[in-house]
């Protein structure tokens, strides 16, 4: 009977055994794949965070460029109409260059508040407060005080758009 008995009882428990590897060999597969897909969405994620804040760089130094273009197309004509002894903001070509560069300072917040890296965020902040005595005041660039604030936070804004992308692409300082 033991003769009889022993191979059915290794055919039962080879069958038990081969279904138990085969569910665990399942599990394992599914998880393994929900894994991978995991990381290929974090990837995905990642690389569209990238491009995003990459464009959102990329805007904001355009619109620095232009404020600061715009607040240095003012020099000429304040320099004139300071040599005549009169207020440039007054002129023709004076509230012109004036709503031209407000509009750039407002450009350039605007493009800054859709950033995601706050320090970036405070560094234009401050770029576009220095700008404004620049072209709202009747001695704008000429005053020492506001050219090397404006001029400062343009920098300190610079860097920090070229601190953030080195961030971006895993670049270190070193």
């Amino acid at each position: 009977m033991v003769d009889a008995l022993l191979p059915v009882v290794t055919l039962v428990l080879g069958f038990v055994a081969s279904f138990l590897l085969e569910l665990f060999r399942n599990r394992w597969t599914t998880r393994s794949g929900q894994d991978v897909r995991d990381a290929e969405r974090r990837q995905a994620a990642h690389l569209e965070r990238v491009a995003y804040e990459r464009e959102g760089l990329r805007a904001v130094h355009a619109a620095m460029h232009d404020l600061l273009g715009r607040v240095n197309a003012i020099a000429l004509p304040q320099a004139k109409a300071e040599a005549a002894g009169m207020d440039w903001r007054e002129s023709e070509a004076g509230q012109e260059l004036r709503a031209a560069a407000m509009h750039a300072n407002v450009r350039c917040s605007h493009e800054s508040a859709l950033l995601l890296h706050p320090p970036l965020i405070e560094a234009v902040g401050r770029l576009t407060t220095a700008a404004y005595p620049m072209y709202w005041t009747r001695e704008s660039g000429s005053d020492p005080s506001h050219r090397r604030d404006f001029f400062e936070a343009n920098q300190v804004a610079s860097r920090a758009i070229a601190a953030r992308l080195r961030e971006l692409y895993g670049e270190t300082e070193g």
